[in-house]
């Protein structure tokens, strides 16, 4: 397409707007659709419904990033530049850097006492279930994942930087 470049840059905003506000919307659909197959047991619609949820929140989500893409690619006549071996992640990375440790920081902020709280909460979930197998489950696995949902938030720039090497050959 041979447009305005000022029309490409309202639409190139118009894409960002729409991924930065569906893509979470549909990252919290799948995991809706997880907490429904938590609390479905044995309920074949309940089942469905967390089914339907979990795959079609990942399509729409995978949808809301690479369709834009893809429409852009087959229908632009200037196709992307091709790539010279000097271009790497590490590169990518640092570009990042600044605002990734922000958001990452408050993020751990926010996280931290759901995190807790949610672990206290499986705690009494797990020990008021009196004879609910669904319901011990539940508990059983918030008092487990939340230590370890606190391990992975207290690691994670270190896994991230693990596999991305410092010095690309």
């Amino acid at each position: 397409m041979n447009m305005i470049p000022a029309v490409q840059e309202i639409m190139g905003q118009g894409i960002r707007f729409v991924q930065i506000l569906f893509f979470p919307l549909f990252g919290f659909i799948i995991l809706i659709g997880f907490f429904f197959y938590l609390f479905a047991s044995k309920n074949p619609y309940r089942r469905r419904k967390a089914y339907l949820f979990s795959i079609f929140g990942a399509f729409g989500a995978l949808l809301t990033l690479y369709l834009p893409l893809i429409i852009s690619y087959f229908s632009s006549k200037n196709k992307p530049h091709e790539a010279t071996g000097e271009e790497s992640v590490r590169g990518l990375v640092d570009l990042t850097i600044p605002w990734g440790e922000q958001v990452y920081n408050l993020l751990k902020v926010l996280f931290e006492p759901f995190i807790f709280f949610g672990g206290y909460l499986g705690i009494a979930i797990w020990l008021l279930a009196a004879k609910n197998p669904p319901r011990k489950r539940i508990g059983f696995g918030m008092v487990i994942g939340a230590p370890l949902l606190w391990t992975l938030l207290q690691y994670i720039p270190d896994i991230y930087y693990f596999f991305i090497p410092a010095n690309p050959q």
